[in-house]
């Protein structure tokens, strides 16, 4: 007898930018891995004939809505403090409908995987959830905000471990009782038997210690790259491409913003500034304007997947200034492109950037060493550099290409 083919629903509030991109492709994966995989999204941008719209019906959760409104009115001034990423202002407030989204795909799922939902799906949304399919049910832990009362990244507080009471996050003190109650909806109505994926060793710690999951199954399964699409190229010919000099030695990094302080764009600037090397270019990603004279800087705007390959393939070496982070998904890809990295002690580097042979891990927030990471890679004559390169793509393959990928999410299907 034929085995029945498991139903997969994926559910995710956007299917573009870094996390819904991330989204498309999970699904993507699973569908040709024969599972029936279906992605419901709330805001669709793409198009892909695999993304689901969920429709906004004037008719569903009609209190919900009103009271969103209300607090919207009653909030308008609330302030909070940026770095935290504090996105989930309304979060007791969901305005969809788990019968609605379900009768969107042609069968009960058996599992379902949430994603990115902020301003989506809540804790109750979830339960209702839980109740119409009994799935197995697991919350990628894209960022922190599966487990706190708001924010998307805790930095030093830790007070996701006990109630999210007095929230940090929150300046305004008329509502900092919000944190604390967000983080009271999700205890009390995640399902009991609902896992945690995360995806890095940093956040597992995290989601361990939290007061949400604690008690929950966890998993880790690092972030997916098709290796059949970052590969290793001809750095010369990627070179050509963007028009740098072959005599040149290339340092990568994205520069979307110097204003986003976790993303630690002002300690690599700094790094830069007292880093000794003579016939380097670097290669940046984004259009922000760096303070800096007298060095051969080549700006490339945004990048789409087959660009942002070819920038790994021309890179040297990749710099990831982050210091709050959980990941970020460009390690994985420049590791799985063959391009060492050089990173602070914190997400995903804390994974796959292992000093002295896939690239530099320097001490969080130490901009000195970081440079001196970026030193000694340069240093680094051919045939180093071809054994790095080398062993950074057999670390990904080996750990987040797609037959590990297989093997784990057949793990938690059929569990």
């Amino acid at each position: 007898m034929t085995q029945r083919k498991q139903s997969i629903l994926n559910l995710s509030a956007v299917d573009y930018a870094g996390a819904g991109k991330f989204a498309v492709d999970f699904n993507d994966l699973l569908v040709n891995s024969e599972y029936n995989s279906y992605l419901v999204v709330k805001d669709v941008k793409t198009e892909n004939p695999a993304v689901l719209c969920y429709p906004d019906h004037k008719l569903t959760a009609p209190f919900a809505k009103l009271f969103r409104k209300i607090a919207k009115v009653k909030w308008s001034r609330v302030s909070f403090d940026y770095d935290y990423y504090f996105y989930n202002l309304y979060e007791q407030y969901s305005v969809v409908s788990a019968k609605k989204i379900l009768e969107l795909v042609p069968v009960k799922p058996d599992v379902i995987f949430i994603h990115w939902v902020t301003d989506f799906l809540n804790a109750k949304i979830i339960h209702e959830l839980y109740k119409l399919t009994g799935a197995k049910i697991y919350w990628l832990m894209i960022d922190n905000a599966p487990i706190t009362g708001g924010c998307h990244y805790p930095w030093t507080c830790r007070r996701y471990q006990t109630d999210c009471g007095n929230c940090p996050a929150i300046t305004s003190p008329e509502v900092k009782w919000l944190a604390q109650k967000n983080l009271a909806l999700k205890l009390t109505y995640l399902p009991e038997s609902m896992g945690l994926l995360v995806f890095s060793e940093s956040d597992h710690k995290r989601a361990r210690q939290s007061a949400v999951f604690r008690h929950k199954s966890i998993y880790k399964l690092l972030g997916l790259v098709d290796e059949n699409k970052f590969v290793l190229g001809d750095q010369e010919a990627a070179k050509s491409h963007f028009g740098l000099a072959t005599n040149h030695k290339v340092i990568f990094f994205g520069a979307a913003s110097l204003k986003e302080r976790r993303k630690g764009m002002h300690l690599l600037i700094e790094a830069i500034k007292i880093l000794e090397a003579e016939n380097v270019t670097y290669l940046i990603a984004g259009n922000a304007a760096l303070p800096f004279e007298n060095r051969s800087i080549k700006t490339i705007g945004y990048l789409d997947e087959g660009q942002l390959i070819k920038a790994y393939q021309a890179a040297d070496i990749f710099v990831c200034p982050s210091i709050e982070d959980s990941g970020p998904m460009m390690i994985n890809q420049s590791i799985m492109c063959g391009t060492p990295v050089v990173a602070f002690n914190t997400g995903v580097a804390q994974d796959l950037v292992h000093t002295g042979n896939t690239g530099y891990r320097a001490d969080l927030g130490d901009y000195k060493d970081l440079a001196k990471g970026i030193a000694q890679l340069l240093q680094l004559d051919k045939t180093a550099r071809r054994v790095m390169g080398e062993n950074c793509r057999n670390l990904a393959v080996s750990l987040y290409g797609k037959q590990p990928f297989h093997a784990h999410i057949a793990k938690l299907v059929n569990a």
